[in-house]
């Protein structure tokens, strides 16, 4: 029997299982392209303000560090600022979508046992490996595709349109590639998604790196290799084949490595535990902490650089707005505010976003348990379903408060050296911890999903995309107020720009707890597990 025997069977079930969360990252993604080309065209619709662009960005180690190295500038055109203002991040989203896509069908399936049962039919060994990566690497074809009608829709030349979409195609099929390698060294999913965020987040750091300094380190991140192409800007088609050439070998990779472990192990050994628990984890607490500090670390990690990067360019953003006054549409300035704290405000708001994604994820660790059975075990103890679950809401609430901290504790400090004020740092600070109530509603409002409607769990994220929507493109898409209100994130003062208003910060804390009550409630009431 052939070791791809059954793929097309198991590409009609991943496409069935993703059937709802994969349109759902490529229509994310193509808004964000979207939005970032129809905005970028509308700020820099004559020469004077493209050269006003890169007066700014050029020579300023902070903008090329967050942005691109401004390939093209000798020679700027509206579609050379958009390739520098949206090829990282869009890179990124699709890393990051190819990521959790592969390993979500490769080791997750693996750590479920739910592979072997496969393995048991006429089920080649490499069989579902090739499911996922046709599946993922369609989606990033899909993508490239409707990018480039996109891009020629809003006027921009065809040919630099196929080279920004092939740039983003080619990085995507890199991290696809890399994630079925990691999913074969890594011997559980999670460790998976680790490794593979990993190679994301270093591919940036390299592109920012080489960019500022030395070039050359550019040359060995696949993103830095995207900016290379040069789209809109005399066209370098050869450099697809360094993508191409990474993709095949690290495909070979991942099956060669397949070969060379037991199904459900990797090539690197799972670590062993302690033989002795110490006494704090022995508790229902301490047991939710242990699960979830590794998720705690990793966005506060996440959201300190992002907040170090935006505090350090602080220096530069009132001649960012002076030199474009049209970006003052983006941000609604608060009266008697100075356009530094409307910008921080709004970066800080950004934080806060990003932290209601793991106040997401740590309130559906509790339905996770559920799911592989593993909490059974637990509620076979003295320990009742509301301390259960209690405890990993603790733990969420606590998260987010450290996550928000980190993510203000960046700001602070980038702010506090760029204008050389240390003050900057607890004002910031301060801020961000503003915004835990408005990240709290969230996590309630899944807890709420997870004991009343455990199947719909997920639908937690789409909530998130909602507030993503007001919070990102609010002001840009006119949306009334009564829509805005919607996003808790809305509902919080905008400081440091705006006074602190204890009225609204009540509020959100009743609702949260309101959600997150009956949600425990409705948790005691039903069956374990509900799958």
């Amino acid at each position: 029997m052939s070791t791809l025997a059954g793929t097309g069977e198991l590409l009609r079930l991943v496409l069935r299982l993703d059937r709802v969360r994969l349109p759902i990252w490529i229509a994310a993604i193509l808004v964000f392209i979207w939005v970032s080309a129809a905005s970028v065209i509308g700020l820099y619709p004559d020469p004077e303000s493209i050269e006003a662009y890169v007066a700014l960005v050029e020579g300023n180690p902070t903008l090329i560090a967050v942005e691109g190295p401004g390939i093209g500038f000798e020679s700027p055109n509206v579609g050379v600022v958009l390739v520098n203002e949206t090829t990282t991040w869009a890179t990124i989203a699709l890393s990051l979508m190819a990521v959790f896509l592969v390993v979500r069908h490769t080791r997750t399936e693996e750590d479920a046992e739910r592979t072997e049962l496969l393995l048991a039919r006429q089920v080649g060994r490499h069989a579902l490996l090739a499911a996922s990566l046709v599946v993922v690497a369609s989606a990033m074809v899909l993508v490239g595709a409707l990018t480039v009608a996109l891009l020629v829709a809003l006027g921009l030349p065809t040919a630099g349109s196929v080279a920004v979409a092939a740039a983003f195609v080619a990085v995507g099929l890199v991290a696809t590639s890399f994630a079925a390698v990691a999913a074969q060294v890594m011997s559980s999913a999670r460790g998976a998604l680790g490794m593979g965020v990993s190679f994301v987040g270093v591919a940036y750091v390299l592109r920012a790196v080489g960019d500022v300094g030395n070039e050359f380190v550019s040359w060995m991140s696949p993103i830095g290799w995207a900016h290379r192409i040069r789209a809109f800007a005399g066209e370098d088609w050869w450099v697809l084949a360094l993508f191409l050439a990474s993709a095949v070998v690290l495909v070979a990779a991942a099956v060669v490595l397949s070969d060379r472990r037991d199904l459900g192990s990797g090539i690197v050994a799972q670590r062993p535990g302690p033989a002795r628990a110490p006494r704090w984890a022995t508790s229902p607490f301490g047991l939710a902490w242990r699960l979830q500090r590794g998720s705690v670390i990793g966005w506060s990690i996440g959201l300190f650089v992002l907040g170090l990067v935006y505090g350090t360019v602080g220096r530069d953003v009132e001649q960012l707005f002076e030199d474009n006054p049209d970006f003052e549409q983006f941000l609604a300035q608060a009266d008697g505010a100075s356009i530094t704290d409307t910008f921080y405000a709004f970066t800080l708001a950004l934080g806060a976003m990003m932290a209601c994604g793991f106040a997401i994820s740590s309130v559906l660790r509790i339905r996770s348990e559920e799911s592989a059975g593993r909490v059974e075990s637990i509620l076979a103890t003295p320990t009742s379903r509301s301390v259960w679950a209690g405890s990993h809401l603790a733990v969420t609430v606590l998260g987010a408060a450290v996550v928000l901290a980190a993510s203000g504790a960046g700001t602070g400090i980038g702010l506090a050296f760029s204008v050389e004020d240390p003050e900057q740092l607890p004002r910031m600070f301060g801020a961000s911890l503003g915004y835990v109530p408005a990240v709290l509603v969230l996590a309630g409002l899944t807890m709420l999903l997870v004991g009343k409607l455990p199947r719909l769990g997920m639908v937690s994220w789409a909530l998130l995309a909602i507030v993503l929507v007001i919070g990102l493109f609010g002001d840009l898409f006119e949306l009334p107020q009564w829509v805005r209100n919607v996003s808790p994130i809305e509902q919080t003062p905008s400081l440091p720009a705006e006074a602190f208003r204890p009225l609204p910060f009540a509020m959100l804390v009743g609702t949260a707890l309101v959600g997150a009550g009956v949600g425990v409630v409705a948790l005691r009431r039903r069956d374990i597990p509900t799958t």
